[in-house]
């Protein structure tokens, strides 16, 4: 009898185990297929290992992270853009959610043209639809990232603006294409508007002005790292303490970029150099 007691003990000790006591988990990391997302992901997922997590990494398009997420086949996301940019696609899944941490604040969509594009003639998309601007700019307006809030406001864009019945036209390409044509009009003083955004280590190549928005398409957001409730409430309170203290901020944000798509380097790397050469700032995410 004083067996089956202890033993019944046992089992009843282990179950009340509360997370914070738990044994790090594997972790499934979802991270949309861009640029600035991977380089801002390797910081957290760094981050992650440092706190003896396992991780499989999952990337793709914003609509499939998001599906993902919502089936369960994801933990967490690096990172969503709310309200505006991805709030439709976070929105059938929200009460499922836990906002973790903010990577960044002032997190914005936006349409530029070249800096050589004189400003009082293009100052805002208005003035996508002068005579004189249309005889000169390129009609073609080329986007990246298929579903994504990007591209979503840009639809947007075309409509309220009027700007197919223009003359214009809106795709979608591979981020290669896209860069490229911002690199070649930069180099041969041709017009062009392009969607973009910041953060994005473009801004800090080639000098761009961003047109002025009368109808407010596109919002201010922030950047958060999203996780599934069930996960967040099983994870080790140390690690929930931890991942809510990782932010970066914008500048941060696109030099890491800068130094990922640019120097070469791999994300991973870009980001275990940066938290070598900050090491305050490291320690108080992990600080007891």
């Amino acid at each position: 009898m004083k067996i089956f007691a202890s033993s019944v003990l046992l089992a009843l000790s282990l179950t009340c185990i509360s997370p914070s006591h738990a044994e790090p988990q594997t972790l499934v990391v979802g991270q949309i297929n861009l640029g600035f997302y991977t380089a801002s992901a390797a910081v957290v997922k760094e981050v992650l290992g440092r706190l003896g997590h396992h991780l499989q990494v999952v990337e793709g398009n914003h609509p499939d992270m998001y599906g993902r997420l919502g089936q369960g086949e994801i933990d967490l996301l690096i990172a969503s853009w709310l309200p505006h940019a991805h709030g439709q696609l976070q929105a059938p899944i929200a009460d499922r959610l836990v906002e973790a941490s903010t990577l960044y604040e002032d997190a914005r969509l936006y349409w530029v043209v070249p800096a050589h594009v004189p400003v009082e003639t293009v100052r805002s998309i208005d003035d996508l639809k002068k005579p004189e601007v249309l005889a000169r700019m390129d009609p073609l307006i080329v986007g990246v990232g298929p579903g994504s809030g990007l591209m979503n406001g840009s639809e947007r864009i075309m409509r309220s603006y009027s700007l197919q019945a223009a003359g214009y036209n809106l795709k979608v390409a591979p981020a290669p294409e896209w860069s490229q044509r911002l690199a070649d009009a930069s180099a041969n003083g041709r017009w062009m508007v392009m969607p973009l955004w910041q953060p994005q280590y473009l801004n800090a190549l080639y000098p761009v002005r961003i047109l002025e928005d009368p109808q407010q398409i596109f919002g201010v957001d922030r950047a958060v790292v999203v996780v599934r409730k069930e996960v967040w409430q099983q994870l080790p309170e140390r690690s929930r303490v931890v991942i809510a203290r990782i932010h970066l901020g914008i500048a941060l944000a696109t030099e890491l970029e800068r130094q990922m798509m640019v120097d070469g380097t791999p994300a991973g790397q870009v980001a275990r150099n940066w938290m070598a050469a900050n090491p305050a700032t490291v320690e108080a995410w992990f600080q007891e």
